[in-house]
């Protein structure tokens, strides 16, 4: 199939997606994402990243850390106006400010991230797009890269490249292409992050 050749390529191009600003190890590790170190600062980054440049949500994670504030239980210990001034350089600080802490409360009210990762994908699915201003692409980042576990972002870069390649027609729904990556690559995580970090490169470029 052709997405396993395709996965063939970036398992021998590690140095490709270092170079395009990820960290290719072990499967279950929050690292993926160059620069964050736990598996909640990535649950907020997944927000900050929204229509802004990586770099700049590096710096708004080292504003957080050096205010002492890295979990999403410090994260609901203050306001949103002072979340907003410390997730500078990034952009919409406001609208993120109030979506990070919605998303926290979730999450933290339903147990935390260990007691969600037991769930379903499907009911972890609905529990994040429940959350105001959490759409199908960042559900799925958080679910794949931040809870370990099968599901795939398909994001307007990945609908690029597979269609650039003819994996895809081009006009597929979100969901449609979605699925087709999960029916061939299964729930293989390390495959999912190493295909999905692959794709997103090659896009950006």
């Amino acid at each position: 199939m052709m997405l396993k050749k395709i996965l063939r390529i970036f398992e021998e191009n590690k140095d490709f997606l270092r170079q395009a600003g990820w960290e290719v190890c072990e499967p279950y590790s929050p690292r993926w994402w160059r620069g964050i170190k736990t598996e909640e600062e990535l649950v907020i980054s997944a927000i900050l990243v929204q229509l802004s440049k990586w770099e700049t949500v590096v710096e708004a994670l080292e504003n957080l850390r050096k205010h002492g504030i890295s979990s999403l239980k410090e994260i609901l210990s203050i306001s949103i106006e002072d979340l907003a001034g410390k997730i500078k350089p990034v952009g919409l600080r406001r609208i993120k400010a109030r979506r990070i802490k919605a998303l926290a409360k979730t999450i933290i009210e339903k147990g935390g991230i260990d007691a969600l990762r037991k769930l379903s994908v499907n009911k972890l699915r609905e529990i994040l797009l429940s959350v105001e201003g959490i759409g199908e692409e960042t559900a799925d980042a958080i679910i794949l890269f931040a809870f370990h576990k099968p599901s795939f972002p398909a994001s307007k870069y990945v609908r690029t490249v597979l269609s650039r390649l003819g994996v895809i027609e081009g006009g597929e729904s979100y969901g449609e292409i979605r699925d087709i990556v999960l029916k061939n690559i299964g729930n293989n995580i390390y495959e999912l992050k190493l295909l999905y970090a692959g794709l997103t490169s090659i896009g950006r470029t």
